[in-house]
């Protein structure tokens, strides 16, 4: 069974939504008021580092995939891939979009900023820990290269 980084990172923010009082308006308005004391300030501070300190070891101690799928430190910014099991490649950056195929260790994909777009490579790593790769703007190859956080 396959589950990414995403559905892991998700589930717990859903669930700190929920132990945070993530409840709706009315739900809030129809609660009596519960007196908040420094000991319950100091309660509430260990749970929300308690579970920022699980997510931290979520994400060092998550498995590589052997595949291009999961978070990315790049020189275009943080970026996430997601792979599906014919080799298709969706991702998100800070400036845009890509979506591509695999084929080996290799990424063909096209790329969307805005009303640019274009087409480039990406070429990971044996063990898929890092990549090289380029990106064409206007006829001109930009590289780009990442590694995982």
């Amino acid at each position: 069974m396959r589950i990414s980084i995403a559905s892991v990172i998700f589930v717990i923010l859903f669930a700190c939504t929920l132990s945070c009082g993530g409840g709706s308006e009315q739900e809030i308005a129809d609660s009596p008021a519960t007196e908040i004391t420094a000991d319950t300030a100091t309660t509430e501070e260990s749970v929300v580092t308690a579970e920022a300190e699980q997510l931290q070891e979520i994400i060092e101690t998550a498995p590589v995939t052997g595949n291009a799928e999961g978070v990315w430190s790049t020189t275009m910014g943080h970026m996430y891939l997601e792979v599906d099991d014919s080799g298709n490649v969706t991702g998100e950056y800070p400036l845009g979009t890509i979506e591509g195929t695999m084929t080996g260790n290799i990424l063909e994909f096209t790329y969307c900023e805005g009303s640019l777009s274009g087409e480039g490579t990406f070429s990971f790593s044996e063990d898929f820990n890092s990549f090289t790769g380029v990106q064409d703007i206007s006829g001109t190859e930009v590289i780009w290269d990442g590694m995982r956080p």
